[in-house]
């Protein structure tokens, strides 16, 4: 499966349209959610998917606006309140939250599963809103099995999903990569990819309008409002251009190589450390999100223990601890090379060792001797 992002442009009758079919639906998904929680108090009776949908039929009758909203649509409301329920109740020991009452604040996604709209050339056309052009940036290929219409900032979007099977190329073998916050990659073949760090310049615009806010405006005054949408626009922007060199850096790796050899890092863990500076470094980085989207788009991933790589000579094996502003490792032994790319020899001789032995509890120290042998 794959999923395309187009930027939609509506008109204004559009809009407004789509904003209130989003908030019936919206209407509709707290009746249905309200309806589960009274049943199950009262009755002990736990509602399921097919019997709200059987219900709609005569909420149509009553309300003439759901009347006008496709059919398969209206039903992704009760197919995504049933998946929150399954999704709370597979995770309520890890602490997941019961679902929510929805505001009408918050766009509610208007889903096409099957049918009820049709793409021709760059407009999608419905029977409902009519012909909504988008940008169509890169042809789709594949069978359409779904598009979505959303809204962010006031942006609207439409994602499109199909089947399509991926032809298989053949590419250079494994290689080893360390990812962190000054270099975001650097690979066991010596290459290295420097963070671009477009977080830095966005922070300061955000504090320096948060500040101005906060000091001031009156809470939720219509100044506090605007300044406030403005915040949320640069921090659109500044995820946008992230999440645009994380796929960039991804997407050149996974077409290079077939195997991918990385650490098993708990970004969560290392980003709750004292330095309150790193940590902020760190989530800015994304570096889980770049692991998420290396694992998806590359053919083969191996997680590696990531203990001591950084402080292991990939020559002879020594353990040294150095501080992070030293930048390159030099041992006893007279082996000199930049600390990153050490790191990322050492988890490619872990992670070929496991892909030979088929045992993924090998240490470094293991993996460097099963080398030399």
């Amino acid at each position: 499966m794959i999923s395309y992002k187009f930027r939609l442009y509506p008109n204004k009758q559009q809009i407004s349209k789509l904003w209130q079919h989003a908030n019936e639906m919206n209407r509709l998904y707290n009746y249905f959610l309200n309806q589960r929680i009274v049943a199950y108090k009262k009755d002990k009776i736990n509602i399921n998917k097919k019997h709200q949908q059987s219900e709609l039929v005569n909420l149509k009758k009553k309300n003439s606006i759901l009347n006008e909203i496709h059919s398969q649509v209206l039903q992704q409301v009760t197919h995504r309140l049933d998946k929150t329920y399954q999704s709370f109740f597979k995770r309520c020991n890890q602490g997941q939250g019961f679902p929510k009452f929805r505001s009408c604040k918050n766009f509610f996604g208007i889903c096409y599963p099957q049918s009820g709209y049709k793409i021709d050339d760059n407009k999608i056309i419905t029977k409902v809103y009519g012909a909504l052009p988008f940008v169509k940036h890169r042809c789709i290929t594949g069978n359409i099995k779904q598009i979505t219409i959303t809204t962010k900032n006031d942006k609207w979007f439409v994602c499109v999903v199909t089947e399509y099977e991926k032809e298989t190329i053949s590419k250079i073998n494994p290689i080893g990569i360390d990812v962190g916050i000054t270099n975001i990659i650097a690979t066991s073949d010596g290459k290295i990819i420097k963070n671009k760090r477009h977080a830095k310049y966005f922070d300061k615009q955000i504090n320096k309008i948060k500040s101005r806010r906060d000091k001031q405006c009156k809470k939720y005054s219509r100044k506090w409002k605007r300044l406030t949408k403005t915040v949320q626009k640069l921090y659109d922007v500044k995820n946008r251009k992230i999440n645009d060199f994380l796929h960039k850096v991804s997407k050149n790796l996974s077409s290079k190589y077939d195997t991918i050899i990385c650490e098993n890092l708990s970004v969560k863990k290392m980003s709750e450390s004292k330095i309150t500076g790193l940590n902020r470094e760190l989530r800015n980085s994304q570096l889980a999100n770049l692991i998420s989207k290396i694992q998806y788009k590359s053919q083969n991933i191996v997680f590696v223990n990531p203990r001591n790589t950084s402080k292991t000579c990939n020559s002879c094996g020594n353990i040294q601890d150095t501080p992070l502003h030293i930048r390159e490792y030099v041992c006893r032994c007279g082996y000199k090379e930049d600390r990153d790319i050490n790191a990322a020899k050492n988890i490619f001789c872990l992670g070929q060792a496991i892909l030979e032995t088929r045992c993924s509890e090998l240490t470094l120290q293991e993996a460097l001797s099963f080398r030399k042998e």
